[in-house]
């Protein structure tokens, strides 16, 4: 819905642009086109990333996920710099704009774009955010152009039209490089912020028959799902039910701390740790 949304308006934009002679307005035209490839392209590879995990993708296709968070972030940054290199001779040299004309696409640019955030606000991945939050900043940007084009209307200020473009531009650049540094961060498995490894490890080694834990590795697999592996070494009197308890324990630990994939390693007495790291 909110790829059609989007297509059907780049038209209603490019005609309005053109018959207001807004640059403010075509350049929204074509960051909306880059949404929609964005949209469609996201919408694909999300359905991919949902396969289940087989012999080729053991553990699933969840990061294509954020493959196509990162190239919709990069069609962002590339549409904003054209835009901004646009803008330019629109503020050194003002040409006339029709105010009124893009106050009338303004309004009809905040409806659409609002019911497509609608439809996308609920997405929890990073591909889903990523095209809920350009459709966000189109809300956004599509108010600023109403506000920019009343004055235009009102004071005949036309050098608005270039000023509200780059505005417009150098949000998104901002958004999208966040956004591309928050997909890297995942990429290069780097702990989530709302997991507290060294409260998980303390959790661990209090319980009953932990001696002490070691190579515990936590990361990120969409930026959603948090994965997880650990080594526990137990005590010299550890038996069967222990082993079973302390795993029990182990899992229902990770649950609290959002850990939702953990494998663990059990070290018994007298069990030499290959490669130990002390980690």
């Amino acid at each position: 819905i909110a790829f059609f949304l989007n297509l059907f308006f780049v038209f209603v934009e490019i005609a309005g642009g053109l018959l207001t002679n807004s640059f403010a307005i075509l350049s929204d035209a074509i960051h909306d086109f880059g949404d929609c490839v964005a949209i469609g392209f996201a919408y694909l590879m999300e359905k991919l990333s949902n396969k289940a995990p087989d012999e080729k993708y053991t553990y699933g296709y969840r990061r294509y996920s954020l493959l196509s968070a990162i190239i919709t972030s990069l069609i962002l940054v590339v549409g904003s710099v054209f835009i901004i290199v646009g803008s330019v001779g629109r503020i050194t040299e003002p040409e006339v704009v029709h105010g009124k004309g893009m106050v009338i696409i303004a309004i009809f640019g905040v409806l659409i774009n609002g019911i497509a955030v609608m439809k996308t606000h609920k997405g929890t991945g990073a591909n889903e955010r990523a095209i809920s939050l350009h459709l966000l900043e189109d809300v956004l940007g599509w108010i600023a152009v109403l506000v920019g084009s009343a004055v235009i209307y009102f004071f005949k200020w036309y050098f608005v039209d270039g000023i509200l473009s780059v505005l417009i531009a150098a949000f998104l650049l901002f958004e999208s490089s966040k956004n591309i540094k928050e997909i890297f961060v995942v990429l290069l498995e780097k702990t989530p912020e709302y997991v507290d490894v060294k409260s998980f490890r303390e959790a661990v080694e209090a319980l009953e028959g932990v001696e002490n834990t070691h190579h515990l590795h936590v990361w990120s697999l969409d930026g959603e799902k948090t994965m997880a592996t650990m080594h526990v070494k137990l005590c010299e009197y550890a038996d069967m039910e222990l082993y079973s308890r302390v795993k029990k324990q182990i899992w229902q630990i990770s649950e609290c701390f959002g850990i939702e994939h953990l494998t663990i390693q059990i070290d018994l007495p007298g069990d030499d740790c290959h490669n130990h790291c002390g980690l």
